[in-house]
């Protein structure tokens, strides 16, 4: 979770910056004449570092910046590029003076609290960060509501809060209701809190306003097996094997696919199976009845044995006892096998994971992750790290 909320964070902050730094100049010629522009000069130095910043020259990039804040310390957007170069980096005390400096300049700039908020976030101050957000919301010249709740949503999911991210989510839908990347967080946090209709409902809107990805096709499939509609989770998983063969989403399907068929054909079958049982039943009954009245209906011996043998007709053979009694015992050994063989006892966290995907990954609930690793929220996890998928006692050193 800390990595996902890193990386959208990290681009919502990038975009902020750039905007309120302007772009970069093509004509620089009259920079170092006579009239020397320093706010001007510094415009474009600003804006030269983050593009550096962009292309991940971090040494080109600090150049640039040095120069942007020589040529104007007291401006708030060199001030708030610094602290974010520092924030990247991870030099997290320099990064706060120059937040701090930045915001004392520009108290009423919007991005910079909304980005302050941000790196409040990720460094655990929950409390501050919302603080700084809504200072960007309530601001009435600020035009990235949306942007911001969505860095809320993100900012209490990672804290565990999952009630209150999908406020900030609906919230954000308020503003920019085709808004593509909030319209999927919000079925992610849905499905992960088993809410499967809402889920499908929110990822259908999502479907309407951006492309077919492999995530999206994945969450398709959880939300479809979460409502019991195998076929369609089928379908959704072949689509992912049609358009995405090398995706590791469409190889975790493989891996379920033939347990998936079973279930599947188990499912059409079974309707018309249990209709035969039951008209076999009533069939039975229905003679044991007529046994009986026959039995006290008849006085004589003959009748009597007529009755028995009647009797002895409508009982199940010894055959159709042990199918009804043993079928479902075997089936049910066999896909405990196929669960047993198919699933992993560790996952390593990879760069933008958060614990939400991985539990859909693994079918696993979050709590019960959480549970099985000990960890205190949902946003404990870093890139790198391995997770166990089965409880303690099954849990190998």
């Amino acid at each position: 979770m800390v990595a996902g909320l890193r990386t959208s964070l990290r681009v919502s902050l990038l975009s902020a910056v750039i905007m309120v730094t302007g772009c970069v100049s093509n004509s620089q010629s009259d920079l170092y004449g006579g009239n020397f522009d320093h706010e001007e000069a510094a415009k474009t130095r600003t804006s030269l570092g983050l593009t550096y910043l962009q292309n991940n020259n971090y040494t080109q990039a600090k150049k640039n910046l040095d120069k942007a804040l020589a040529f104007d310390p007291r401006s708030a957007d060199v001030q708030f590029a610094m602290a974010y170069y520092y924030q990247l980096v991870g030099d997290n005390r320099r990064a706060e003076e120059f937040y701090k400096t930045a915001i004392d300049l520009a108290p009423e700039n919007g991005d910079i609290a909304n980005s302050y908020g941000a790196f409040k976030c990720q460094n655990g101050e929950y409390d501050k960060a919302k603080a700084y957000f809504f200072d960007a919301i309530n601001n009435r010249l600020y035009a990235n509501a949306a942007q911001t709740y969505e860095n809320l949503a993100l900012c209490a999911q990672s804290q565990g809060k999952v009630d209150e991210a999908i406020g900030y989510l609906q919230d954000a839908l308020k503003h920019q209701p085709a808004r593509g990347k909030t319209l999927f967080l919000l079925s992610e946090l849905y499905a992960g809190s088993e809410q499967w209709g809402l889920a499908e409902s929110s990822l259908s809107k999502y479907e309407r306003v951006a492309k077919i990805t492999p995530d999206y096709l994945w969450l398709a499939y959880e939300v479809a097996k979460g409502q019991g509609d195998l076929e369609a989770a089928r379908d959704y998983g072949e689509m992912m094997v049609s358009v995405f063969p090398e995706s590791e989403l469409t190889k975790r399907y493989l891996v379920q696919r033939d347990s998936l068929q079973n279930r599947v054909v188990r499912t059409v079958k079974s309707s018309p199976v249990n209709e035969v049982e039951s008209q076999q039943a009533g069939a039975q009954v229905e003679k044991q009845k007529q046994g009986e009245k026959a039995e006290q209906s008849t006085t004589s011996e003959a009748e009597l044995d007529d009755a028995g043998e009647q009797s002895q007709r409508v009982e199940p053979n010894d055959d159709e006892q042990t199918t009804t009694s043993t079928s479902p015992s075997d089936n049910e050994q066999k896909q405990n096998i196929e669960l047993s063989e198919q699933s992993d006892k560790f996952h390593v966290v990879k760069e933008g994971e958060n614990l939400y995907r991985i539990s859909l990954l693994h079918n696993i609930k979050m709590a019960t992750l959480l549970k099985w690793n000990n960890l205190e929220n949902t946003g404990a996890i870093i890139a790198g790290q391995t997770l166990w998928l089965v409880p303690p006692n099954m849990q190998e050193e």
